[in-house]
């Protein structure tokens, strides 16, 4: 099958599941360096899928008119994409076409503030993506099952990333008389890691903090990985660290509600999981004391962290392995490659649709011509 993947850039989070479908798929990747190049391929030899991914960045914007005209699989990592929608249309000076966007999406107009923006994360904005899509994938079970709920109209499917795996020694660097080192990514929220941590030091943890901003080196150096992470993309990282069989602490968001974990204020599971916790989970209205307490005890209790990277490596094996990863893809791309795109509803936005020869169709039409030449 002959696949388009867009991206923001080669390498990413779906970088190990794209290499992976390289080997039973012929996939051209476009990323905003190439993206022009598609539309041109695209007319002489359609390609059969093409997937976008999209999350609640400014690098995935250029995804938007290719993913709104052409249609394919969407690869969706967060429950919200107004903050960066909104952005670029309102740099653009295209305030009309965001109030229009928004009224479509949210089924009334943006409130009227000094900018006449809505609240930055107050609102999905997700309707036209979903609409588009002839097939919605989402890395997230809990994600899925709540997009499901809120948007019946749509098909949404779970489908997990291939984790990256990093060769890795089930038993803790540091021994239990050492500094135990906490590691996390640069573009993380360091400073709140950063304050927990001595708040850890300072009822006597022996622990230090590494950060990088490349997450094959955090993992190198850490016993234990933390992340605030806010996306299925930005929670990579914890995925790479579950396949390399290390500890996690994360914020218990929707984004982790499908790991079995611990609740640092009892050390008991979370849920009604019965599968065996892999990972510590901070509630983020106790954000920095309970992150305090989980490097605390963690920092201290070798064996938990060599229990906990255990059952995480066999967890990532049996939910996110390349096999169990390639086997829901292949289904969901022949399945998509069989449906047809979703028809434009009645109130679908015009400029939407717009390909940038409105004016010359309606010059030619008064002289009865028209540019639709193939």
């Amino acid at each position: 099958m002959r696949l388009a993947w867009f991206c923001p850039a080669a390498a990413g989070a779906t970088a190990p599941l794209r290499t992976a479908l390289t080997l039973t798929h012929d996939l051209d990747v476009y990323t905003m360096s190439n993206a022009h190049d598609f539309v041109w391929t695209q007319f002489r030899r359609p390609y059969e899928v093409s997937v976008f991914e999209l999350d609640n960045t400014v690098a995935h914007a250029f995804i938007w008119p290719y993913l709104v005209h052409y249609g394919g699989v969407l690869l969706l990592s967060s429950p919200t994409l107004h903050d960066s929608r909104a952005r670029i249309l309102l740099a653009a000076g295209r305030r009309d076409d965001y109030a229009a966007e928004f009224l479509f999406n949210e089924g009334h107009p943006p409130g009227r503030g000094q900018r006449n923006t809505a609240i930055p994360g107050d609102w999905p904005m997700l309707r036209v993506p979903l609409t588009t899509a002839q097939t919605t994938v989402v890395p997230c079970r809990a994600l899925a099952d709540a997009l499901r709920d809120a948007y019946a109209h749509a098909r949404i499917v779970y489908a997990p990333l291939v984790a990256e795996e990093y060769a890795r020694r089930l038993i803790p660097r540091s021994s239990s008389s050492a500094a135990v080192v906490f590691g996390m990514l640069a573009r993380d929220r360091v400073e709140v890691v950063a304050r927990a941590l001595a708040r850890a030091q300072g009822l006597g943890a022996r622990a230090s903090l590494a950060v990088d901003a490349c997450p094959e080196d955090v993992l190198a150096a850490a016993d234990v990985v933390v992340t605030l992470a806010s996306s299925c993309n930005e929670a990579s990282l914890s995925h790479a660290a579950f396949a390399a069989g290390m500890p996690v602490i994360a914020l218990e968001t929707i984004f982790s509600a499908d790991w079995p974990s611990l609740d640092p204020q009892t050390w008991r599971p979370r849920g009604a999981s019965t599968d065996r916790p892999i990972a510590v989970t901070v509630d983020l209205r106790d954000e920095e004391h309970s992150l305090a307490v989980a490097m605390r005890r963690l920092s201290a209790d070798a064996a938990l962290r060599t229990e906990l990277g255990e059952h995480a490596r066999a967890w990532s094996r049996a939910h996110e392995s390349a096999p169990v990863a390639i086997d829901a893809w292949q289904r969901l791309l022949h399945e998509a490659a069989r449906i047809e795109p979703p028809p434009r509803p009645p109130d679908w936005p015009d400029h939407l649709t717009a390909d940038g020869t409105e004016q010359a169709r309606a010059i030619l039409a008064q002289f009865g011509a028209t540019v639709d030449l193939f």
